[in-house]
């Protein structure tokens, strides 16, 4: 399957415009489908006009100009795995993954988050500057759910530190000993590092959007013991209806 764009055309009516064939991916791949979500949170704010526009085109850069470029080099690496291969050849398709997924993360998700009003550029420091950004940020953003602060501190200890320095000191500087990054070059953390990114991804920007909804609305999780078919991530909780029965 195939996922196709279509390209706006100014002066031209828009049942006119031009379909293109985007990439080889699917669009029922969980990550195409929950970062496409964003855009119907988005919908749900208070973020309108311009704002909305660019923050709707920012996400979806996010997925064109960076999760889908890194998925697309994580099959590659699929399809390599246990051929025979020169080690320089498979070394630069793992560096080829990492680079696209760590833009994703960092310089796509930074300019998504900033278009909708949010700096984000401490998450990326070193620890003293994160935890006064992050002071910061909080003073800024009343709104934002207070516990997303532990949780990008969790995410910076558990996996975005050791992520950064592979790419800094070693992939970009030859700055480091290749043998204490020997996992990023295995197939099975290649695949859950690329789940845990774009997981996180969808997360912190559903959870930026989450301040600007409607007084009272809240992002939530779906009961699946109620409704097992429920087609995506959240669902939107008001929780003053909650015990509301019709007549």
């Amino acid at each position: 399957m195939s996922v196709y764009r279509v390209k706006a055309e100014p002066g031209v009516e828009p049942h006119k415009w031009k379909i293109e064939k985007f990439a080889e991916i699917s669009g029922d791949e969980k990550f195409v489908r929950h970062v496409t979500e964003l855009s119907t949170i988005l919908s749900a704010t208070l973020i309108e006009g311009q704002q909305r526009d660019d923050v709707k085109t920012a996400i979806m850069t996010v997925l064109s100009d960076g999760l889908m470029p890194a998925f697309a080099e994580l099959e590659k690496i699929r399809a390599s795995d246990g051929k025979p291969m020169p080690i320089m050849d498979q070394r630069e398709l793992y560096h080829d993954f990492y680079r696209k997924l760590w833009k994703a993360y960092k310089d796509l998700t930074q300019r998504a988050a900033d278009a909708a009003g949010f700096k984000i550029g401490f998450l990326f420091k070193v620890d003293k500057d994160f935890a006064k950004g992050l002071k910061e940020f909080q003073t800024n953003y009343p709104g934002v759910r207070s516990e997303l602060g532990k949780g990008l501190a969790e995410i910076r200890d558990q996996w975005q530190n050791e992520f950064a320095k592979f790419r800094n000191t070693f992939l970009e500087h030859q700055d480091s000993d290749q043998k204490q990054f020997a996992k990023f070059y295995q197939l099975p953390y290649a695949e859950s590092l690329f789940d845990t990114v774009w997981n996180t991804i969808v997360d912190l920007i559903a959870l930026l959007f989450e301040s600007k909804l409607p007084y009272g609305t809240k992002l939530a999780l779906p009961d699946l013991k109620k409704n097992s078919k429920w087609p995506n991530r959240y669902v939107f909780d008001v929780p003053a209806l909650r015990n509301f029965e019709h007549p």
